[in-house]
């Protein structure tokens, strides 16, 4: 018996060993769990009705994944906006529909992603009736920016109803859209076709200021009543899509809420317009979100509504869009 024991301890001491070298063996060869990639994305809109569609989001700031970071920007003016998306500093970028085909047709790397508003463009009187088209005969109308889409728009449905723009009707673009709604509230001018906010100033300006005609509403008119002005649209960046497709599908279920959102609280969202410097005040901004038409529509569902917008834009002016229809890669599909 006494020559059991020192065997079993040594036979206990020995299983002892063996068992722990195993579990230190398996610890060595469990690797620790890596950090999530970390990940900025640079978000940037176009100041004005542009950058309503996000004002939520730049406030709230909602997740976007882990690890990942999303900063936002306000640009003052569209050459600015177009510098950065020319140098990829920004990776999703909210701005009108025409600008995203032109910068993708000359080769930046960026798709349209989705559709955010469906126009913003109004016909406005002062002391002038007109209850339809062929009561602007002969009259003076003050356009913003010969060639730009305001321009292009008005004109196309003017020829649409009967009129020749360059003979029927007298288009003055002597005006900026800040010195045209100033104008038409001081009664100096009668007619002009303003986009929002300016259309609200001029109503808030005057009381003898309004809407004679609604574009939006004369567009599905004449290209068809389920096909709305594709004004304003989001890109995301090519290499952002193909490597975080996850990202880019929480930033677009997020952007889809922002804008629902700023439907449904306007007063809200004119409050946060001004705070974050969209370029109004929250009483104009919250007058004018109902005739921004914000809605959200994923690219594959409005490429229809985009490509009869962009087709009348090519028509009338082939470089407002980049001298070319785009191919069926600018359309980012989820």
């Amino acid at each position: 018996m006494k020559k059991l024991v020192p065997l079993m301890l040594a036979f206990l001491m020995t299983l002892v060993l063996v068992t722990g070298g195993g579990c230190s063996s398996q610890t060595e060869k469990k690797s620790p769990t890596p950090p999530p990639e970390k990940l900025t994305v640079n978000v940037a809109a176009l100041r004005g009705p542009t950058a309503l569609s996000m004002v939520k989001m730049m406030e709230s700031k909602p997740a976007l994944g882990e690890g990942v970071t999303a900063t936002y920007q306000i640009l003052e003016t569209p050459d600015l906006l177009t510098s950065k998306l020319v140098s990829k500093e920004v990776d999703i970028a909210a701005l009108p529909t025409n600008m995203a085909a032109s910068l993708y047709n000359k080769g930046v790397p960026y798709q349209l992603a989705a559709m955010s508003s469906w126009g913003v463009m109004y016909a406005v009187s002062n002391g002038e009736t007109v209850n339809r088209w062929a009561d602007l005969k002969g009259k003076t109308v003050y356009v913003v920016g010969k060639g730009a889409t305001p321009d292009i728009v008005f004109r196309f449905l003017l020829s649409k109803n009967g009129l020749n723009p360059d003979t029927d009707v007298k288009l003055d673009y002597t005006l900026d859209q800040v010195q045209a709604a100033q104008s038409l509230i001081a009664g100096r001018i009668k007619l002009a076709v303003l986009p929002e906010p300016w259309v609200t100033q001029a109503l808030k300006g005057s009381n003898t200021c309004k809407v004679t005609l609604d574009l939006q509403e004369e567009w599905k008119k004449v290209v068809g009543k389920d096909v709305a002005l594709a004004q304003t649209c989001l890109v995301v960046k090519k290499d952002l899509a193909a490597k975080h497709p996850n990202v880019v599908a929480a930033f677009l279920s997020a952007y889809k809420d922002s804008i629902d959102w700023a439907n449904q609280n306007p007063s809200a969202a004119g409050q946060l317009a001004e705070k974050l410097g969209v370029g109004m005040k929250a009483p104009v901004a919250e007058a004018a979100i109902p005739r921004c038409n914000l809605r959200y529509e994923d690219a594959q569902t409005s490429k229809p509504a985009v490509e009869a917008f962009l087709k009348v834009l090519y028509d009338f002016a082939p470089q407002s869009i980049g001298g070319k229809m785009p191919d069926n890669d600018f359309y980012y599909k989820e």
